[in-house]
Parts: C-alpha cells; sequence; structure tokens
C-alpha cells in the first residue's frame, strides 16, 4: 500500500531544476552575521550605509530557474545579505514571456 502524496516526492531531475527555491537569507538582529552557504545565510534585518553595490560580493554561483537569473550578495562590512535579481534579457520561456506580458498590462 502506497503512502498518500509518495507520487509526489519523486521527481526528475527536470522537474527539481525548474522548482521554486526557497530563499536561504534569515534575517535577524539579535545573531551575529554568518555565511553558511548554500544552506542558509544570517543576515541583520536593515542595511547599512555601507551596503553599497561595490561593498557586496557575490556569494555561489549564479542561478536560473525559469528565465529568472539571481545570485546572493552579501555586504563585506556588515554582513547584510540580499538575493539579487539579474536585469531580465530576451527569452523563449513561454512562462516568463506570459508573466512579463501580465506586469506590462498591470502597469498600463
Amino acid at each position: 500500500m502506497r503512502r498518500i502524496g509518495s507520487n509526489i516526492r519523486k521527481q526528475n531531475t527536470d522537474a527539481r531544476q525548474n522548482r521554486i527555491v526557497k530563499n536561504i537569507i534569515k534575517y535577524v538582529d539579535d545573531e551575529k552575521p554568518r555565511n553558511e552557504y548554500p544552506k542558509k545565510i544570517v543576515s541583520p534585518t536593515v542595511q547599512s550605509a555601507c551596503c553599497k553595490d561595490d561593498n557586496r560580493e557575490i556569494v555561489g554561483n549564479t542561478k536560473e530557474i525559469e528565465g529568472f537569473k539571481f545570485c546572493y550578495k552579501i555586504c563585506r562590512k556588515c554582513g547584510h545579505a540580499v538575493k539579487f535579481y539579474f536585469p531580465s534579457i530576451e527569452t523563449t520561456i513561454k512562462e516568463v514571456k506570459e508573466y512579463r506580458q501580465w506586469k506590462r498590462y498591470m502597469v498600463q
């Protein structure tokens, strides 16, 4: 007899690559900032004046999910981390085109 939902857990490699990635950044003020990439990143809740683009370094590799490329960036001085999405590029993926068309419609 099979457990309920047992067919959901089995995924092929294509499904794993396209699943939604959880944000690994944990924003807290009572812990010291630390980088335990790829498991988690502990970051202060509010960015400081030092958190400029030239002070942030990319952590890990750039990832792409359904046409959207992103990476994690951490401030070298205070440890504030963000999930940075790269500017959009032209794509042929149907879902991305539909999303961009929907956003264009909502702005009008």
